[in-house]
C-alpha cells in the first residue's frame, strides 16, 4: 500500500547497509516441540522436520508473542587465535537478526566471556536467527562464519530449547584499542550503554568510558542505552577519542483497536514512521492483550504509528510531534481488515531458498509489501489490501524466474503458493596483490553485459561476501552470458583495478580460476593544521586522482594517512562535515587543497594548512513571546562565498542531523555557544518537529537572538477526479527556500489530511496515490493555520515515447522511468515495456502527470549518457505521447575522467522550473581554458557545438560539455558570440 511501500523498502535497504556485508539479516524460527536435549546445528545446515515445524509457528498469527514465550536457546563454541590456541577472556555476543521480534528484544546483545580453554556459552537466547561476534584485547574482532571458500554464511538459526554447538570463531592478531566515552546531552556520563562497531560489542563503565578492540582504520561506532535514543561517531583508530552523546528518548504510546467496533487487537506489530525524511531510528513493538504499545528510543521529531498484522492494517490519523524526552499522549490506531499471502520459495528440485525476500507490488494502487524468506523457504507477506500484485523474488545465489504469475488478493488470505528459483551458475576466483599474494576483505561483484537485441532479456548480477584469508570469492546465481567483474574495497580502503575483468560464463557450467590482480600501490602520511599549527577537530581529508577517490579521517592530533593508493597525482582537500576547508587567504572560487604525487612502493608526506577557525558565535533562542527556549538545538552551516551560489544554500544544507559529534543545546536561559567558527554562517535553531528559527550572515564574535516563531496547522482534503476520495495517499510539503520538508501517509481518512506545527513559509504540496497525483502551493503565516486546501488528483496516465540518438536513430534497450518529487515513481514492470524495443519505443504505465523527470539509461551499452529529462505530462488523455527524447553518446568513456573547462555556472534558484534552467557563467578561473577563450562572467550559454540547450533541451548540456582533455567545444552565447574552449587537465 502507498503508506507501506516506502517504509518496507527502506527497512530492507537499512538492513543491508547496517549489515556491513551480510546480505539480508533474516529471522530464524522456533520449534514448539523441540527436545530439551542439546541439539547440534550449524548455521548452514539443511532444515529438518523440527525446523519446519518451528517455522510454521513463526508464520502463525501472534508469532512474536509465541517466540517471546518459547523456551530459550543457547549457543556454545570456542574462541581461538589464528594459530589454533584458545583465547581466554574474549567477549562473545549474540545479536538478534529477526524481523518478527520487537525492537526491545533485538537491540541488546547477549554476551559472555570465554573460559581458560577458550570455550564460551551464551544462554537465554530467543529462538530466532543470530549473528555471533567476538573480541579480545590485542586481537581484531571477528564473527562466526561457516566457511565454504569464497562463499560464507554468518548466522545461526535457533529453535526453542536448542543448543547450537561448535559455533567457533578465530580471531586474528593485530587489533588496536578503540576508546571513547558515552555522555548525555548535559555532558554527564552514561553507564551501561551498549557500544558497537564491526564485530565488536562493549559496554560503558561508571564514567561512561568504553573500550573495543578492532582492526586499525576508519570505524563508525554506535551506542544506545535504556531511556535514550541512539548516537554515533566516526573516526580513525588509533588516534580518535570517540564521543557519543545520547539524547533522552522520546516515545509514542497508544493502543490498536479494530475500526469496526473499537475492540483491542493483540499481537499486532506497530512501527514508528518518521515524517522528516528517511530515519534510521525506526522502532517496533508488539501490542499486548489490551492492544497497548510503546515505541521508545526515538529522537525528537514527527512520527506516525503504523500497525500491521496477519489480517489487519492501519495508520494513525495524524503524526505526533515529539520534543526532547517527550512521551506522547495515548493515541489510537484503528486497523481494518487485510490479508496475508503465504508460500514457499524453492528450486525445481524442492531445495529451499534459505534467505532473501519476496516483494509484492500493486502498481495500480502504489502499494508495496514484502516478507523475509525463512531457512526452509517459507515466506509470509502481511497486511495486504485487495489488489493484483506483481511478484519479485530475491534469493542470494539463486536465479529468480524472469516473470512470476501475479498474485490477486480479493477477499481472503492466500496459502500454499510456490515460487521457483533456479540454481544458475557461479564464477569463482581469487583476489591477489601485485606480488601474487592473496588479499582478504575485498568485495567482488559481477554485472551482466547484455548484447544488442537483448534489451528486454533477463539480466543477473551477484555480489560476493568479502574475500577470505586466501583471497577467494564466489559469485553465484548467474545466467550464462557476458559479465563485468569488478573489485571494491571500502574498509580498509584499497586501490582496485579501474577496468573490469571481462568474463563469459558458458551455458551449463560454472567458471573457476578467475584472478583479479590489484595494482601496485604507494602510501601517504600527512598532517592537517591551521596557521597556528593547531589540529582541526572532526576533520577528514579527501584524496582524488581522476575517478580514484579515498577519504581518510584525521586523528585528534591532526595526523592522517592512506595506504594502498594507486600511483599518480592526487589533490588532497580537507573537509569538516562535508564542507571544504579553505587555504589561508583564499575564497570558495579558488582551487582548494594541495597536489601530491604517490609513487609505487614509497611513502609520500604532506602537510595541509588551512585557515584558522577559532572564532565563537554566542546567542540566545527565544519563543514568539520573548521567553527563553531551553530545549532548542542549534546548528550552523558556513555560507558559501563562491560566485553564483543560490541564496539560502546554507539553510537548506543545515537540516536535521543525527546528534553525532558535539550537539549544541540551549541552556535554561536559552543561551548557546558555537565554537570553531570562520567566515559567515547560517544558524538554524529548532525544537525538532516543533518550530524553528533561521538567521543568516552570522560572523565570529556576534551575539545573536534567534526567535522561534509560532507554528500552524496545514490541512485540507484530497479528492478524486469525478468525486470521492482515495483510500490511501502520501503527501509531502516542501519549503524549497529553506529546505524544510514534512511527509506523511494517510489511510482511509476520507481524503482528509493534516500536518501540525508547520513553520511560516511557502510550501509545495505534492500528493501521490494509486489513482492519481497532484501538486499545489500554500503559504503559512507564523502562528496561523492554513486550512481547507482541496487537492484534486489528476488521473495517472500511460506514457509512450521514442528514444533516439543524436542523429535521430532509434535506440533499443534503453530503460525508462518516470518520477516526480513526492509524486511517485513509475517504470518497473514485469513485461519490461518500459525498456525500448528495436524501434526505440517504450511504454510506462501509471505515470504521474504534471512536471516530472524521465530517466533514461542503457541496458545494453556503456556508450550512452545517463539522461534525466524534465517533462510536462498533460492529464487531458489516458495516454500521453511524448516528443522523441534524444540520448547522447558519451564523449568520455565510462570510467574515464572529463577535462576541465575552467568556469562554473550560477546555481538555479530554489524551486525554479527545471524546464527553464539556464546556464549563466558565474566564475571564470584566471588562466584557465574559459579565460583563454574569452568567455565572460554573466554570459549565458545557449548552444554547445551547435546543439540548442535551452528550455526542454537543457538536459543535453551536461553530456555535451563532458569531454576529454584537449577536446575543443564551441559555446554559443546569448550575446551572439561563439567561443572555442579547449578542455585541460583538472587542476
Amino acid at each position: 500500500m502507498a503508506s507501506q511501500g516506502s517504509s518496507s523498502k527502506f527497512v530492507v535497504v537499512a538492513a543491508l547497509a547496517i549489515g556491513g556485508g551480510l546480505l539480508w539479516w533474516l529471522l530464524g524460527r522456533a520449534d514448539p516441540e523441540a527436545t530439551t536435549e542439546p541439539i547440534a546445528d550449524g548455521a548452514g545446515a539443511r532444515p529438518d522436520d523440527a525446523r519446519r515445524r518451528g517455522l510454521e509457528l513463526a508464520l502463525r498469527p501472534g508469532a512474536a508473542a509465541e517466540l517471546r514465550l518459547a523456551r530459550r536457546a543457547s549457543i556454545t563454541g570456542t574462541i581461538r587465535d589464528d594459530g589454533g590456541e584458545p583465547i581466554a577472556g574474549a567477549r562473545v555476543c549474540a545479536l538478534v537478526r529477526s524481523w518478527v521480534l520487537p525492537s526491545v528484544d533485538t537491540q541488546n546483545a547477549r554476551c559472555s566471556e570465554s573460559e581458560a580453554d577458550g570455550h564460551y556459552r551464551i544462554d537465554d537466547l530467543f529462538p530466532v536467527r543470530h549473528e555471533v561476534v567476538a573480541s579480545a584485547p590485542t586481537f581484531i574482532a571477528g564473527a562466526y562464519k561457516q566457511d565454504e571458500g569464497g562463499r560464507r554464511s554468518g548466522t545461526v538459526s535457533l529453535q526453542p530449547g536448542m543448543e547450537a554447538r561448535d559455533i567457533d570463531i578465530t580471531l586474528r592478531g593485530g587489533g588496536v584499542e578503540l576508546r571513547g566515552v558515552v555522555k548525555d546531552l548535559s555532558g554527564g556520563a552514561v553507564e551501561g550503554a551498549q557500544v558497537s562497531t564491526e564485530h565488536a560489542v562493549g559496554f560503558s563503565g561508571a564514567e561512561g568510558v568504553f573500550s573495543l578492540w578492532v582492526a586499525p582504520g576508519e570505524r563508525w561506532v554506535n551506542a544506545h542505552a535504556e531511556g535514550y535514543a541512539g548516537a554515533n561517531d566516526g573516526g580513525v583508530v588509533p588516534g580518535h577519542e570517540y564521543q557519543l552523546y545520547l539524547t533522552p528518548e522520546a516515545a509514542l504510546v497508544g493502543k490498536v483497536v479494530r475500526a469496526e467496533d473499537g475492540a483491542p487487537v493483540e499481537g499486532v506489530t506497530v512501527t514508528s514512521r518518521s515524517g522528516m525524511g528517511w530515519s534510521w531510528n525506526s522502532q517496533s513493538a508488539i501490542t499486548d492483550a489490551a492492544g497497548r504499545f510503546r515505541l521508545g528510543g526515538l529522537e525528537p521529531g514527527a512520527y506516525k504509528a503504523e500497525a500491521t498484522g496477519d489480517e489487519v492494517y492501519g495508520l494513525a490519523d495524524e503524526q505526533v510531534i515529539l520534543g526532547l524526552g517527550e512521551t506522547s499522549d495515548p493515541l489510537t490506531v484503528r486497523v481494518h481488515p487485510a490479508f496475508s499471502v503465504r508460500g514457499s520459495v524453492l528450486t525445481k528440485s524442492g531445495e529451499s531458498c534459505e534467505d532473501g525476500w519476496l516483494e509484492l507490488d500493486d502498481h495500480a494502487d502504489a502499494r508495496s509489501n514484502n516478507g523475509a524468506i525463512e531457512p526452509d523457504g517459507a515466506v509470509q507477506v502481511r497486511g495486504l489490501l485487495p489488489g493484483e500484485y506483481q511478484v519479485s523474488v530475491r534469493c542470494p545465489g539463486k536465479v529468480p524466474a524472469e516473470r512470476y504469475d501475479r498474485v490477486t488478493v480479493v477477499d481472503r488470505s492466500l496459502e500454499g503458493l510456490r515460487w521457483e528459483v533456479g540454481d544458475g551458475h557461479a564464477l569463482r576466483g581469487r583476489v591477489v596483490d601485485s606480488r601474487g599474494e592473496p588479499v582478504p576483505a575485498i568485495n567482488v561483484r559481477a554485472e551482466a553485459k547484455l548484447a544488442a537485441g537483448q534489451g528486454r532479456a533477463q539480466a543477473t548480477s551477484a555480489w560476493s561476501g568479502r574475500t577470505d584469508a586466501d583471497g577467494r570469492f564466489e559469485l553465484r546465481g548467474l545466467l550464462a552470458g557476458n559479465y563485468d567483474v569488478r573489485a571494491s574495497s571500502w574498509s580498509p580502503g584499497r586501490a582496485v583495478p579501474l577496468e573490469p575483468l571481462k568474463v563469459t560464463l558458458p551455458e551449463g557450467r560454472d567458471l573457476d580460476g578467475l584472478k583479479i590482480e590489484l595494482p601496485a600501490t604507494g602510501e601517504l602520511r600527512g598532517r592537517l593544521v591551521d596557521t597556528e599549527g593547531r589540529p582541526i577537530p572532526r576533520a577528514s581529508v579527501s584524496l582524488r586522482n581522476g575517478l580514484d577517490w579515498r577519504g581518510c579521517s584525521v586523528t585528534d592530533d591532526g595526523a592522517f594517512s592512506a595506504q594502498d593508493l594507486r600511483p599518480g597525482t592526487y589533490r588532497a582537500v580537507a573537509t569538516v562535515d562535508g564542507n571544504s576547508l579553505r587555504s589561508p587567504g583564499t575564497s570558495d572560487d579558488d582551487v582548494q587543497g594541495e597536489r601530491i604525487e604517490i609513487v609505487e612502493g614509497e611513502v609520500a608526506n604532506l602537510e595541509l594548512v588551512v585557515e584558522n577557525a577559532t572564532g565563537v558565535i554566542r546567542g540566545v533562542v527565544r519563543d514568539e513571546d520573548g521567553g527563553p527556549v531551553a530545549d532548542a538545538f542549534v546548528e550552523s552551516s558556513r555560507e558559501p562565498e563562491r560566485a553564483g551560489a543560490a541564496s539560502g544554500a546554507a539553510a537548506r544544507s543545515n537540516r536535521w542531523g543525527s546528534f553525532s559529534g558535539d550537539p549544541i543545546l540551549t541552556d535554561a536561559d536559552g543561551r548557546f555557544t558555537i565554537p570553531r567558527i570562520a567566515g559567515k554562517h547560517t544558524l538554524l535553531a529548532h525544537r525538532k518537529g516543533g518550530g524553528e528559527a533561521i538567521l543568516e550572515h552570522v560572523a565570529a564574535g556576534d551575539d545573536v537572538v534567534l526567535t522561534i516563531a509560532a507554528t500552524g496547522r496545514l490541512s485540507g482534503t484530497v479528492t478524486l477526479a469525478g468525486g470521492g476520495a482515495p483510500e490511501e495517499f502520501s503527501l509531502a510539503a516542501v519549503d524549497e527556500a529553506t529546505g524544510l520538508s514534512r511527509r506523511d501517509s494517510f489511510f482511509r481518512s476520507g481524503g482528509a489530511w493534516s500536518l501540525a506545527e508547520i513553520p511560516a513559509g511557502t510550501y509545495k504540496i505534492q500528493v501521490n496515490s494509486g489513482p492519481g497525483s497532484a501538486e499545489t502551493e500554500a503559504t503559512m503565516v507564523a502562528g496561523r493555520d492554513t486550512e481547507g486546501i482541496t487537492i484534486e488528483l489528476a488521473p495517472k496516465v500511460t506514457v509512450r515515447g521514442l528514444i533516439v540518438d543524436a542523429e535521430g536513430a532509434p535506440l533499443e534497450g534503453m530503460y525508462v522511468a518516470i518520477s516526480g518529487m513526492g509524486r511517485g515513481y513509475a517504470g518497473d514492470d514485469d513485461d519490461k515495456q518500459n525498456v525500448t524495443d528495436s524501434s526505440g519505443r517504450f511504454e510506462v504505465k501509471k505515470a504521474s502527470t504534471g512536471s516530472v523527470f524521465i530517466s533514461v539509461s542503457s541496458r545494453v551499452s556503456d556508450d550512452y549518457e545517463w539522461t534525466r529529462v524534465p517533462v510536462m505530462i498533460a492529464a487531458d488523455a489516458p495516454v500521453a505521447e511524448l516528443a522523441p527524447i534524444q540520448v547522447l553518446r558519451r564523449r568520455v568513456e565510462r570510467g574515464k575522467v572529463a577535462g576541465d573547462l575552467g568556469y562554473t555556472l550560477k546555481d538555479p534558484d530554489p524551486g525554479a522550473d527545471p524546464m527553464e534552467r539556464t546556464f549563466v557563467v558565474a566564475f571564470i578561473r584566471p588562466g584557465g581554458p574559459a579565460a583563454k577563450a574569452g568567455l565572460q562572467v554573466g554570459d549565458e550559454i545557449v548552444t554547445v557545438d551547435g546543439v540548442d540547450v535551452r528550455g526542454g533541451r537543457n538536459y543535453l548540456y551536461s553530456g555535451l560539455t563532458r569531454v576529454k582533455v584537449d577536446t575543443t567545444i564551441a559555446l554559443g552565447l546569448a550575446r551572439g558570440a561563439i567561443v572555442q574552449v579547449t578542455a585541460e587537465e583538472r587542476p
